[in-house]
């Protein structure tokens, strides 16, 4: 659409040798040829932006501001005039032209200018058609001059290059047509009753149509003017069609890319995102409210309302690491891993990845990104990864046992073999007879308590993947286990002081803590200190998040823990083979611990005592 403020005509206009100007709403003017300038003896520089009427009889000033007004509204306008040429008036026709803006307002006035006055009125109407056809043929516009005949039909008089630009319809066919014959029906019709109202309310007409061309089909703005004679009859309509066809494509285009994107949004079950820098707001797809159950009272949202909503400790990371890459440096991808707070107050894992679009200097623009909802594909990571180094210590462990069960299988099945071979070659009543059966027997019964370890510990194995968690109560659980040992630990003189809360519960199995207490509490009994008299202090504690460390000290004998190396936890490990034992009590305490996801640890010093630490 033609913007008044800026010219139309190429430079040929400006040095053309007819007499033409064009002016503002106000009649200053904007633009002139070099037959105006002539025809005024004046410099075309010293009248641009002067007001046309300075150039007038001043008694024809107010009727010139008139005709303006009408021709600034739509119409075309003709009259005669006297312009002051060196002083002096000099009798002209003036024709006043609307020049057509958005939506078919006026912005400014195009005039002409005739020296000799018309004798009649189809002169007139023929030097203004070779005056229109100069100006016409410079706007880009479609423009049509139509003439009523007498039966009511309109005939084409004139079209512009645009006209056959556009439609591709030849000029030579169209100038001197009726419109009946060039515009089929149903649009026919159509255009006709627009015709005849602009007739009758001596208004402009605009409407939309799509007409089908020999260059295709065409979707376009048509306005309407009636042409007004001196007497106020009007005999000729101007036509502008302005071309929407590039524009509705595109609209069309967006509208269909828009249907896509939305499609697009409700498809994925990611929370799609648009960050405009500049405003610094976050447009939300339908997934933020899906994933996150956030009901979004204006979208797009202020940036912060995202960044609050990462979890605190990761905001270094996350929300400045995320300003850092979009402002000082020069990448368009950004991803990240990181815990978002739910509109319920639970936390989400989320995979949020980004694309950063940068203007032609580097300077972020926007950022298109997606937060995908990672938390239950975590969950199931950490699950595997916790049964993979389960099942690994799991596997270590018993190749350990197998390792020690054979080698102290190994000594006591050799011995029996060996005494009982021996049996058969001695007499019977000899010593050597009854010493070799004593020796088979002790044999055996070593054997038998192998293979006895071997059946309880499998027994535990079994057990550990197969019992249901349970809140144990974990106060009671000690006393009770103190109470098969109470009588150990009263005729050893000993003591046990335990100060664990009775409302302190522990989600796992109530006979596995039952058998660590049990362990714990009989091993300081079995190796005290003979120095002083046993003291056994036991203790818990829990945090906010729910996690419980129970301690429990004894001042026995202890142990070399730097000579005894890191895991003093082994099957059969002993460290005081002065007193009766097989090694397997730690073993078991160590396994009913892992088993219930907790681990354990213990600082032991020779002649002070020892220290284990349990934490679920």
């Amino acid at each position: 659409m033609i913007d008044a403020g800026t010219p139309l005509d190429s430079t040929a206009f400006e040095h053309s040798a007819e007499a033409a100007f064009r002016l503002d709403v106000n009649g200053r003017l904007l633009q002139l040829t070099a037959g105006f300038a002539s025809l005024l003896q004046q410099p075309a520089a010293h009248l641009a932006g002067q007001l046309l009427m300075e150039f007038m009889v001043s008694s024809e000033a107010d009727a010139m501001r008139q005709h303006l007004r009408r021709a600034a509204a739509g119409e075309v306008v003709a009259h005669e005039a006297q312009l002051l040429v060196q002083g002096q008036p000099f009798p002209v026709t003036l024709t006043l032209l609307p020049l057509p803006a958005a939506e078919g307002q006026a912005a400014g006035v195009y005039g002409l200018v005739r020296k000799e006055l018309a004798s009649s009125t189809n002169s007139l109407l023929l030097e203004r058609e070779k005056h229109l056809s100069v100006i016409f043929d410079n706007i880009a516009d479609v423009t049509f001059v139509l003439r009523r005949e007498e039966d009511g039909q309109f005939r084409f008089m004139f079209v512009n290059k645009a006209f056959e630009q556009t439609t591709g319809v030849p000029a030579a066919r169209v100038v001197g047509s009726l419109v009946s014959e060039i515009i089929p029906e149903p649009s026919l019709s159509m255009v006709l009753e627009h015709y005849n109202t602009a007739l009758r309310t001596m208004k402009s007409v605009v409407w939309q149509e799509v007409s089908d061309y020999p260059n295709g089909r065409k979707t376009a703005e048509v306005s309407i003017t009636p042409v007004l004679e001196s007497d106020g009859t009007c005999c000729q309509l101007v036509g502008i069609v302005h071309d929407l066809t590039a524009q509705k494509e595109v609209e069309a285009d967006l509208q269909t890319s828009n249907e896509r994107f939305q499609y697009a949004l409700r498809a994925t079950t990611d929370a799609l995102y648009d960050w405009n820098v500049a405003a610094n707001t976050l447009f939300w797809g339908e997934g933020f409210n899906t994933l996150f159950g956030y009901e979004l009272k204006q979208n797009p949202t202020p940036f912060s309302t995202w960044a609050d909503a990462v979890e605190e400790a990761e905001h270094q990371r996350v929300v400045a690491g995320l300003v850092q890459t979009a402002f000082n440096t020069a990448n368009t991808f950004w991803q990240q891993e990181y815990k978002f707070l739910r509109a319920d107050g639970s936390w989400a894992v989320v995979f949020d990845r980004g694309y950063i679009l940068r203007d032609e200097h580097g300077y972020p623009v926007r950022m298109i990104g997606a937060m995908q909802d990672i938390t239950a594909r975590k969950e199931a990571e950490e699950k595997q990864q916790l049964l993979a180094d389960r099942l690994g210590k799991q596997n270590a462990d018993l190749q350990q046992f197998a390792y020690i069960v054979s080698h102290n299988l190994r000594a006591p099945l050799a011995n029996a073999l060996g005494y009982s071979n021996l049996l058969l070659r001695v007499d019977k009543a000899s010593p050597v007879f009854d010493e070799s059966l004593n020796h088979l027997r002790t044999s055996i019964q070593l054997l038998d308590g192998v293979l006895a370890d071997v059946n309880g510990i499998l027994a535990i194995r079994d057990q550990q993947g197969s019992y249901r968690p349970e809140p144990v109560a974990i106060a009671a659980v000690c006393q009770q286990a103190l109470t098969g040992l109470e009588k150990q630990l009263r005729q050893c003189g000993g003591q046990l002081h335990c100060s664990i809360a009775e409302q302190l519960h522990v989600q796992g199995s109530r006979a596995y803590f039952h058998s660590i207490f049990h362990n714990l509490i009989s091993n300081a009994i079995k190796y005290r200190s003979d120095a002083r008299p046993l003291q056994i202090t036991i203790e818990a504690s829990a945090t906010a998040d729910e996690r419980v460390t129970i301690d429990v000290w004894d001042n026995g004998s202890g142990f070399d823990q730097e000579k005894e190396g890191e895991d003093v936890f082994q099957l059969y490990r002993r460290f005081h083979p002065d007193k009766p034992g097989r090694g397997i009590g730690l073993f078991l305490v160590k396994s009913h611990v892992e088993s219930m996801n907790g681990r354990i640890s213990v600082q032991s010093k020779v002649g002070v005592g020892t220290h284990f630490t349990l934490e679920f």
